[in-house]
């Protein structure tokens, strides 16, 4: 039971936050209020978002009342968007930033000067949890995530409770609404917690939340149905509301330790209830209520700058300065002759040890904690000389088995999984179900196959919850795979993008070190999606995630199995990256040896010398393993008819913002020459939208003549090769473009231009009448064979 004196202090620590809180988003100078208020202590821009500040503030304060009292790893994660002031006060007065930035941000009024000034200010402090600050996992601009983020946290993480603030806003998102699933897999054995905490303030910008309008029955119904046990905390029962949220946050942490203890044991724990508490205080909680007629806290209004006008208007300014002095700050902090601030007695009572404040928390900084994995031996698991060139294989069944021999080299240290939206089977990565399962909570019947408690391949068919778990995975320092069907990788393009703009942030700041990558795997390709249709149809996440910065994106096209293996042992090493390959599941020629994929992994692009001429007539590039197969097709035929044309075969597997190729690559564009020759036609066979290669190569010189093939928005239900016809990236198509290539650089004549057109036309008709006729394509495309 809570006594009295916690609850002093607690309060005590909330007022005193929501005060630099308001004062961060107001005040310019006076920062500690020393006496009242002038027009000229107000910033000339007001930003921020008061209205979840007081609720982040009280969260705060109770989680550190519980690592006080148990000395337990805690992570605090704020999903409300925008109240960061009330981070950043936190994060000073537990001296998480003057131990991070002692020059720029002392314990002192200095310090406080600091963060008032510089929020929201240009080249300053962002109005969002970011990574700048200490303690902060997840980039908090866009809503949604902060659940989801929180369950990949803990995972491995056995010690750990991550408390995860959720603002009722932002529960109506898809993202955080699917992230609620998340109880079904993890296992509390060998896992840690979290604690969602739904702060239902009522409104967003200018309406009220749904949740805002439910009765506390209504509310219980749907955690309950959800599978939590549902703690409802209220400012207008009759209770305290420092009294209730103390009861709540200690029967949370009871529960939880319950639960893994029961785990721990060795019962079999079906269907835990995790605790979840559904916190409900108005909107601007101890804010200016209302002013002019008009309410503010319990409202909308207090959303973002309340009595805005300050800098101008006497009576904003006024109730400011009666808002500020409310708080009483200076009873709750004195300075020292040398300028060091010290706070009331109570409020550091909720101080925790220094290595477990929120804003020191060791896991939140991944790249301090992470351990390179132990890789399998490519040369036990790749194609080997004994596979003659242009026999077939198969990329993805290679990468399960590179994946299952790595689950079994890391067993011990636990630091791997695979985060799979319902698609392990269908990607074709089974051969990772030798060494471990799928994670399941919930009931296991006989007939199920693969699942068990503690499985470490994660599988829900949600995209957005499994994306969100990898990111808390890697950037607390493991190391994850997310494999899905290409076409719905869209579904989390904007969730990546937030992920890359967090490494990207992070970067330069002196207290994070590089993370994991965050690997994509996108499978399922568009050429093979002819019995799905038109809508499993969709390369786009690559050409957007290829807009991004080139030192975090990297886009791996192996052109075979052995190419696979290569790229993803590098995408496991890699650092700071999120990285995708792309690799087909069906059978496919190999073309490369291991030591040949390793050589052209090293700059992402190479001229194959078994498939090319030297001093060519014309270039033929592909990149994509549906892609390449067919360029070889096109060579064999074109040899066929044309046998004195030189040709030269250019494989591009790795693809950045700045062009193909690696970036060491792209430092030399006079290469550019070298590969695709100076003054050469040029077709280029991609695997996704031809503008992606268009853009990339915009800058080069030579660009016009390159002609540049891939998927045109063209398809539905049809056989596999008729997908390449429909988007003119066929061995056909590919024929009759070099064909004309040649024709205009005087290698061939009129006739033969046109006889070779028409000859490529009329295979096409009769490709296209024989599988309206037989459902299937002919033999001689179905098992192709390379031949030199």
């Amino acid at each position: 039971m809570t006594n009295s004196n916690e609850i002093t202090a607690l309060k005590k620590y909330v007022r005193a936050t929501n005060f630099l809180a308001t004062s961060q988003i107001y005040l310019k100078q006076n920062v500690l209020f020393k006496r009242p208020l002038q027009h000229t202590d107000i910033k000339p821009r007001l930003l921020g978002h008061w209205g979840t500040c007081p609720g982040i503030n009280f969260v705060y304060a109770n989680v550190n009342r519980l690592i006080v009292k148990h000395k337990r790893e805690f992570i605090y994660l704020v999903g409300p968007g925008h109240g960061f002031p009330a981070v950043q006060a936190n994060l000073f007065v537990e001296g998480s930033l003057s131990h991070f930035y002692p020059e720029t941000i002392p314990y002192t009024e200095t310090g406080i000067e600091d963060i008032c000034k510089k929020f929201s200010a240009a080249y300053g402090y962002p109005s969002h949890a970011n990574p700048e600050a200490p303690g902060q996992i997840l980039e908090g601009g866009e809503l949604g995530y902060s659940l989801s983020v929180a369950w990949g946290s803990v995972l491995d993480n056995p010690n750990l409770i991550a408390a995860c603030l959720i603002g009722d806003g932002e529960a109506e998102t898809g993202p955080l609404a699917a992230s609620w699933y998340a109880n079904r897999l993890v296992s509390p054995d060998n896992n840690g917690a979290v604690l969602p905490i739904v702060h239902i303030n009522g409104y967003k910008i200018s309406g009220p939340t749904r949740m805002g309008r439910m009765s506390h029955e209504e509310l219980d119904l749907e955690f309950r149905g959800l599978g939590y046990h549902p703690i409802i905390v209220d400012d207008e029962m009759e209770t305290d509301i420092f009294e209730q949220m103390t009861a709540a946050m200690d029967l949370s942490y009871d529960m939880i330790n319950d639960i893994q203890r029961r785990a721990r044991s060795g019962e079999d724990v079906v269907k835990p209830r995790w605790p979840v508490i559904l916190m409900r205080t108005a909107k601007g909680w101890t804010g200016t209520t209302e002013y002019d007629g008009k309410k503010l806290a319990g409202n909308c209004e207090s959303h973002q700058v309340i009595v805005s006008n300050c800098a101008k208007d006497k009576g904003h300014l006024e109730a400011l300065d009666k808002w500020l002095a409310s708080y009483k700050f200076d009873e709750l902090v004195q300075t020292t002759e040398s300028g060091e601030l010290i706070f009331d007695k109570d409020i550091m009572s909720l101080m925790p040890p220094k290595e477990l404040c929120c804003g020191r928390q060791r896991l939140s900084y991944g790249g301090e904690v992470v351990r390179a994995l132990a890789n399998p031996d490519l040369n036990k698991l790749g194609y080997g000389s004994e596979t003659a060139r242009g026999q077939r294989g198969f990329s993805m069944l290679k990468m399960g088995e590179w994946m299952r021999d790595a689950f079994k080299l890391n067993r011990d240290q636990r630091n791997l999984r695979i985060f799979s939206p319902d698609e392990t089977y269908s990607n074709q990565l089974q051969a990772v179900f030798e060494e471990t399962d799928r994670a399941w909570q919930w009931p296991i019947e006989s007939w199920d196959q693969d699942m068990s408690r503690d499985g470490r391949v994660i599988e829900l068919l949600s995209e957005n919850l499994l994306f969100g778990m990898l990111h808390g995975y890697t950037v607390t320092g493991r190391h994850g795979m997310f494999p899905t069907y290409e076409a719905f990788s869209q579904v989390v393009s904007s969730m990546a993008d937030q992920y890359c703009k967090y490494v990207h942030a992070s970067q330069g700041i002196h207290f994070r070190k590089p993370i994991p990558a965050c690997n994509v795997v996108l499978s399922s390709l568009l050429e093979r999606q002819d019995h799905n249709g038109y809508s499993h149809q969709n390369p786009s996440f690559l050409g957007a995630m290829l807009e991004k910065h080139p030192n975090i994106i990297s886009a791996y096209l192996p052109a075979d199995a052995n190419s696979t293996l290569v790229y993803t042992e590098r995408a496991y090493a890699d650092r700071d990256k999120l990285n995708i390959i792309v690799a087909g599941k069906k059978s496919l020629p190999q073309w490369l040896s291991l030591d040949e994929a390793r050589k052209q992994a090293k700059d992402g692009i190479m001229v194959w010398d078994f498939a090319s001429d030297e001093n060519p007539d014309v270039v033929l590039a592909g990149c994509g393993d549906y892609a390449t197969q067919e360029c070889m097709a096109s060579l064999v035929l074109i040899r066929e008819i044309l046998p004195r044309v030189r040709i030269r075969f250019v494989s591009v597997s790795e693809l950045h913002s700045s062009g193909l190729g690696s970036l060491k690559f792209q430092s030399k564009p006079w290469m550019m020459d070298e590969v695709f020759t100076e003054d050469k036609g040029v077709v280029f066979n991609y695997h996704g939208y031809p503008n992606t290669i268009k853009k990339l190569v915009f800058d080069y010189k030579g660009n016009r003549r390159f002609r540049i093939k891939g998927y045109e928005e063209e398809g539905s239900t049809t056989t596999p090769f008729d997908m390449g016809v429909r988007n003119g990236t066929s061995r056909y198509h590919l024929v009759i473009d070099m064909a004309y290539k040649l024709f205009q650089q005087g290698v061939i004549d009129e006739s033969q231009h046109v006889t070779i057109t028409t000859d490529m036309l009329q295979r096409l008709v009769d490709h296209k009448n024989y599988i309206k006729a037989n459902g299937v394509d002919p033999e001689e495309i179905e098992n192709w064979v390379w031949t030199r």
